[in-house]
């Protein structure tokens, strides 16, 4: 059995084509601006839409607050792809950017754009990450689970017994 992958790229920049068409913006994320400058970084999304004349959706999505204020775009032969494509657009427009962002309120630089577990090289290849990625993170919680089942066994054995 031959399996066909098709790789979704991002769109390379550019504006939107039409004046009288007014983005629709769907969802918004500040981040805070980490270096010396300081300030607001504003994160949009847009409606995925399809051109007329055209077979391709695409999904606006915008970074203010870098330098670049151009409208980008996800592109894809669905509507839901085009979406994905963009948020991975604004996850490596983040990263290329090299500017340390966190989302507001967060202690640490994170954004809350993670990079996507790739499923273009197959099925099994994209459940060997998500594996490893469960089995890391399952690491991390394991402590606290176990602190967390000590507190709550001392907590029942200090507790009195219910009268009958």
């Amino acid at each position: 059995m031959q399996v066909k992958i098709r790789k979704v790229t991002m769109a390379k920049p550019q504006k939107t084509t039409s004046k009288t068409k007014q983005t629709r913006w769907v969802a918004e994320r500040r981040l805070e601006r980490r270096d010396a400058v300081g300030g607001i970084v504003v994160v949009r999304i847009g409606c995925p839409e399809l051109p007329p004349g055209d077979n391709v959706w695409r999904c606006p999505f915008v970074i203010l607050g870098l330098g670049d204020d151009s409208i980008l775009f996800g592109k894809s032969d669905e509507s839901m792809a085009a979406l994905q494509n963009a948020i991975d657009g604004i996850h490596y427009k983040l990263e290329q950017s090299g500017i340390p962002v966190r989302w507001e309120g967060f202690d640490e630089d994170v954004t809350g754009f993670s990079m996507r577990v790739p499923w273009t090289y197959g099925r099994a290849f994209q459940q060997r990450l998500e594996k490893k990625i469960l089995s890391e993170e399952e690491e991390l919680v394991r402590p606290l689970r176990e602190r967390h089942e000590r507190r709550e066994a001392r907590r029942k054995a200090r507790a009195k017994p219910q009268p009958k």
